[in-house]
């Protein structure tokens, strides 16, 4: 999710429902979703999806949901498996359950739900379920568009997004990514260590600027930017750009340049992008475009630290605790 949907009021168990594709930028399916929940209004925060997992596994997924709630602070917890399995379902609902209970976190709201039907704990709920429809011009989802937000199909959709370009768009790239490279190489060469991020930076902060402005930058100007923070200190110097109030905007940059990007430049650019999805609370963003830099490299250190951010589920709140920019976030050098 690149956009922050304007606030949204579920009145009931279809209203989340259909309200799910605006926390996750994508309508989930054979998914459990759990959402945080704070004060006494409920409020949402940290989200999470998870894919229905096997019956033998359900006892280690609810312990894995359960631990990143309560690692993001979470009072209270709505919990909702969209799934045609019902039966893995209800022992997942109650693994989770338990799990909150353990962990003092209240449980909000839990139900299931098939897609055409759900079921809820609620008093006076049907055991046969109760029938509901999804709509693409739901209020929230309507909202959330207008809002600048796009809604794709599904968690695919998303991974395409960040699929690497094919075919002859790719052939293209690559012939001026080298037409590049050569442009570079020379100015890197003969700049002083401590004079690179300055030198790159006057290159890149002038393509970013234009990018924030959504004017027109150009498939060079995207692949000078990969080019350039693929030194490490150029992509030290714009990952301190990226803070909590502009990781909106710099993700929609960033997602752009990642679209564009060909090797050798992939990690670099796919681990702040990453991290750009990572400080605007969209785990699933934040893990594919990850994922995708270490596939490119494996060892690519940037990467891998954020992958384990991840996974802990260490929020974005804390970031700032780490200090990172005042240390000058150094370390994250890539492995020989």
């Amino acid at each position: 999710m690149t956009h922050t949907p304007p606030l949204y009021v579920a009145h009931d168990i279809p209203d989340l429902i259909n309200s799910l594709p605006t926390l996750f930028g994508f309508r989930p399916r054979e998914s459990l979703v759990a959402v945080a929940t704070n004060g006494p209004r409920h409020r949402l925060g940290f989200r999470l999806r998870l894919d229905i997992p096997a019956p033998e596994d359900v006892d280690g997924a609810a312990a894995f949901v359960v631990a990143h709630l309560v690692n993001q602070g979470a009072e209270g917890a709505i919990v909702i498996a969209v799934t045609q399995h019902q039966e893995v379902a209800l022992d997942l609902l109650d693994a989770v359950h338990d799990e909150l209970d353990v962990a003092g976190v209240r449980l909000v709201i839990r139900a299931r739900a098939d897609g055409q039907r759900y079921w809820t704990d609620e008093v006076g709920s049907s055991p046969l379920g109760t029938a509901y429809e999804t709509s693409g011009h739901h209020l929230s989802i309507v909202q959330a568009v207008a809002a600048g937000q796009q809604i794709l199909p599904d968690r695919e959709a998303l991974v395409e997004r960040f699929a690497a370009v094919t075919g002859e768009r790719r052939h293209w790239l690559e012939q001026a990514a080298a037409t590049i490279v050569a442009e570079v190489v020379p100015v890197v060469a003969r700049t002083a260590p401590d004079d690179l991020p300055a030198v790159g930076m006057e290159v890149v902060g002038p393509i970013l600027e234009r990018a924030l402005a959504s004017r027109r930058v150009s498939d060079a100007d995207l692949l000078r930017v990969a080019a350039w923070v693929s030194s490490i200190s150029v992509r030290d110097a714009v990952w301190s750009l990226i803070d909590r109030d502009n990781a909106e905007e710099m993700l929609r940059v960033l997602t752009l340049v990642s679209s564009s990007v060909v090797p050798p430049f992939e990690p670099a650019v796919l681990s702040l992008t990453g991290f750009a999805a990572w400080l605007t609370g969209d785990g699933a963003q934040a893990l594919i475009a990850i994922e995708r830099a270490l596939r490119a490299d494996p060892d690519y250190s940037m990467a891998r630290l954020f992958l384990e951010v991840i996974e802990r589920g260490v929020s974005p709140v804390h970031w700032e605790e780490f200090d990172a920019r005042r240390e000058g976030r150094a370390g994250f050098s890539r492995s020989p």
